[in-house]
């Protein structure tokens, strides 16, 4: 596939993502009031954000999870042209974040709201290590982000969120890494890759595991003290209703970009069956990334990198705009490991066109079919299998770096045929020989 990849074709990854943009751009801004000429409320899902933001505003925190409530003053922001409602699922402290933007005009409101996301995009490359401004703007081709955008959803806050917790977990602080996940307690679900990395990863991780503990005790603590009726009923929403979210009338199923998703599409007539499915790869994906993070623990890169993509795979609620967090991995892996960047090239270029394609196509199936195969799980599951197969072969660099050294240490001994070697004083090449392998890890020690 790599040999496809010239760079005029990946040039229709540019002109794709800006025609997106400006399509979207042109109907938000040619709509009626705040809906665009498709009849949607302009941003979508940020509707109930900036809803919720307003009922603390107003000092009515109690009916924060009352859906009539919401339903009218929704109705109440965008005018009666509104036909659906948005429910807020999300934790009472998230609210908390718009009661500023509620004091807005909603548009206003969702420009600045789009602004931050993209600020929080590049911040996140940042946090990686990136300096060059190019991995941002490849970024914004990406339908995961433009989705995170248009949709006014807040899957770039939880991007730099993700990438703030490397950077201090990279950094040796991991009471403050955990600390920095906690605040992703508002998607708790987009946390289970990294609470099962740092299970473990000995003391550091059991530090970090100890900050994540304490961020979440302190934001539980917000809740219950600031809006005791809102988390009273946001518990009792969490129980009954969030379980079964998938099965509502109106839910955008295709959408639902997870194994559990996949099922659901695939076998609709056959919940359970497909609910076993589920169990069964997810499974299967923890004990493959408990074998990578045996292979790899030495390069914490790595493993976070594969904490993030197992999250996706594990966690039974992501929609598409969540898949924006699969960005970590994309640049750690072409950072970490760039002999191997035609590889990852290939990879990316199978997930981005699959997530491009996949929301008509999976919408067009369930309406012809009331069934419907989402391909985008087919292409992460081919790439993590590619990336995990590429992993487990020495690196072109360290086979060089030992044959070198062997033959310096065999100039060094001598070549005489009666020479014999000491074993004692064999030199050993670092990384090579000086560890057990791994098993189904060749090349690569156990550390």
């Amino acid at each position: 596939m790599t040999r496809w990849l010239t760079p005029r074709r990946l040039s229709y990854a540019w002109l794709a993502g800006g025609a997106l943009w400006l399509a979207w751009l042109v109907s938000v801004l040619l709509g009626p009031g705040n809906l665009d000429l498709a009849g949607q409320p302009v941003g979508t899902d940020f509707l109930e954000f900036y809803a919720a933001g307003a009922t603390l505003l107003r000092g009515e925190s109690a009916r924060l999870y009352d859906m009539d409530y919401q339903a009218r003053l929704q109705r109440e922001i965008i005018g009666p042209g509104l036909e659906a409602y948005y429910a807020f699922i999300t934790p009472p402290f998230f609210a908390l974040l718009f009661v500023p933007l509620a004091l807005l005009p909603y548009g206003l409101a969702f420009a600045l709201w789009s602004f931050l996301g993209l600020v929080a995009l590049w911040a996140s490359v940042r946090l990686m290590g990136i300096r060059s401004s190019r991995p941002f703007l490849w970024a914004l081709t990406w339908f995961p982000v433009f989705a995170a955008v248009s949709y006014g959803q807040n899957s770039l806050l939880s991007l730099f969120l993700l990438a703030l917790t490397f950077r201090l977990w990279r950094d040796g602080r991991p009471w403050a890494a955990g600390l920095a996940l906690a605040g992703l307690m508002y998607k708790p679900q987009l946390t289970l890759g990294l609470a099962l990395l740092w299970l473990v990863s000995g003391r550091d991780g059991w530090k970090a595991l100890g900050g994540w503990a304490l961020g979440t005790v302190a934001l539980t603590a917000l809740c219950a003290v600031a809006w005791p009726e809102a988390s009273q009923a946001y518990l009792h929403f969490a129980r009954t209703i969030l379980p079964d979210l998938p099965n509502w009338q109106d839910f955008p199923l295709w959408h639902l970009h997870t194994v559990r998703g996949f099922w659901r599409l695939l076998l609709p007539e056959s919940p359970l069956l497909g609910d076993v499915l589920t169990l069964l790869l997810t499974g299967l994906g923890l004990v493959e990334g408990y074998r990578f993070w045996r292979c790899h623990r030495l390069h914490p890169p790595l493993t976070f990198a594969a904490a993030v993509a197992l999250t996706l795979w594990i966690t039974p609620h992501a929609m598409i705009y969540d898949w924006a967090i699969l960005l970590i991995p994309a640049v750690l892996l072409w950072e970490e490991v760039p002999e191997r960047r035609r590889e990852w090239r290939a990879l990316y270029a199978l997930v981005w066109l699959t997530t491009f394609l996949a929301p008509p196509l999976t919408y067009g199936q369930w309406r012809l079919a009331h069934r419907a195969v989402q391909i985008t799980l087919l292409a992460l599951s081919l790439a993590l299998y590619r990336i995990r197969q590429s992993l487990n072969r020495p690196p072109i660099l360290a086979i060089s770096a030992k044959m070198g050294y062997d033959m310096i240490d065999k100039l060094h001994r001598g070549t005489r045929p009666d020479h014999q070697p000491d074993d004692r004083h064999e030199p050993v090449p670092p990384g090579n020989g000086s560890e057990p392998e791994q098993p189904g890890c060749p090349g690569i020690p156990s550390g």
